[in-house]
C-alpha cells in the first residue's frame, strides 16, 4: 500500500536538520563525481522508496550517499537498520555524526565499491539505492554490487527463487540529455544483460545543484532481478570509473567514528 505524501511538517523537519549541520557538511568532491541533489529531490526519493511493498520490513542499503538520502529516510520513516557504503571517509563521518546525534539507526561502512563486497557481512538486503558515477563501467559495477548485497549467497537454485527475487528492488539514478539518448541505450543494455528488468523509469526525477553536463537532472530507474540474472559474474577488475580519473585505494570499515564540528 502506498504511503501518504510527506506532510509539510515532515519536509520542514528535514530542512531544519540539514540547516543545523550545514557548516559541517563536506563539500562535493568532483573527482568522485559528487553533485548534491536538491532537497526536494531527496524527499521525493524517500517517498518513492517508502511506496515499495512491505517497505518497513526491508533491509535498506545505499551504495554511496553524498545526497544524505539515508538521513532523510531514517528521519521521516520507520525502517529497519539502514546501511551506507561509500569511499568518502569525510562523508561517512558526517552521516554517522548526524545519525548518532539524532538517534537514527544508520550504519556506515567505508569501502571502494569497485571491489566486491564481503559476503559474510554485506548480504540479504532488499532495497538498494545508488546514484553512481555516470559511466557505463560504473553503472555495471554498482549493479553487480547490488546483486552481491541482495542475492550473493546460497545455491544457484535458492538465489533464483522467484519469491526471493520479487522482494528485491534496485533504485538506480542515471542522467543523459535528449541529445545523448545513446547513453541511455547503453545503460538499458547493461541492465538487461545482467538479467534485470526495468519496472519503472521516471525521466527527470532527480534535480541537482550544478551537474550541467546532464542538464542538472537524472532519471530514476526501479529495477528488479529476474531468473535470468548472471549471479556468478563478479567484477575482478579495477577500472577507472570516475570521469576525473581518480583511483582511490581500497578502504576499511568505519563504525561510529567521531566527527568534530568546524569552528
Amino acid at each position: 500500500m502506498a504511503h501518504q505524501p510527506l506532510s509539510q511538517f515532515a519536509c520542514t523537519e528535514f530542512t531544519i536538520l540539514l540547516n543545523r549541520y550545514k557548516c559541517e557538511r563536506p563539500k562535493p568532491q568532483r573527482e568522485l563525481d559528487q553533485f548534491f541533489a536538491k532537497e526536494h529531490t531527496v524527499l521525493k526519493r524517500v517517498q518513492r522508496i517508502a511506496e515499495l511493498t512491505h517497505f518497513a520490513k526491508k533491509r535498506i542499503l545505499f551504495l554511496g550517499d553524498d545526497d544524505v538520502t539515508s538521513i532523510a529516510l531514517a528521519l521521516l520513516y520507520k525502517t529497519q537498520t539502514i546501511t551506507v557504503i561509500d569511499i568518502d571517509k569525510k562523508l561517512l563521518g558526517y552521516i554517522q555524526h548526524i545519525a548518532t546525534n539524532e538517534k537514527l539507526d544508520i550504519q556506515c561502512i567505508e569501502h571502494d565499491l569497485r571491489n566486491p563486497l564481503q559476503r559474510s557481512q554485506l548480504c540479504g538486503y532488499d532495497i538498494i539505492f545508488f546514484d553512481p558515477p555516470y559511466t557505463p563501467q560504473a553503472v555495471h559495477t554498482w549493479l553487480l554490487r547490488a546483486l552481491e548485497a541482495s542475492i550473493g549467497k546460497g545455491t544457484n537454485k535458492a538465489r533464483k527463487n522467484p519469491k526471493l527475487l520479487a522482494q528485491k528492488y534496485y533504485l538506480l539514478c542515471y542522467g543523459y540529455t535528449d541529445q545523448s539518448t545513446e547513453r541511455g541505450l547503453k545503460i538499458q543494455k547493461i541492465i538487461t544483460d545482467l538479467g534485470l528488468i526495468i519496472q519503472e523509469k521516471i525521466r527527470g526525477f532527480n534535480a541537482y545543484y550544478e551537474a550541467k553536463s546532464i542538464g542538472s537532472k537524472s532519471d530514476l530507474y526501479i529495477l528488479q532481478p529476474t531468473s535470468r540474472i548472471n549471479i556468478r559474474q563478479l567484477d575482478q577488475h579495477r577500472t577507472a570509473f570516475y570521469t576525473q580519473g581518480l583511483s582511490p585505494n581500497t578502504l576499511s570499515s568505519v563504525k561510529n567514528e567521531n566527527f568534530e564540528r568546524k569552528n
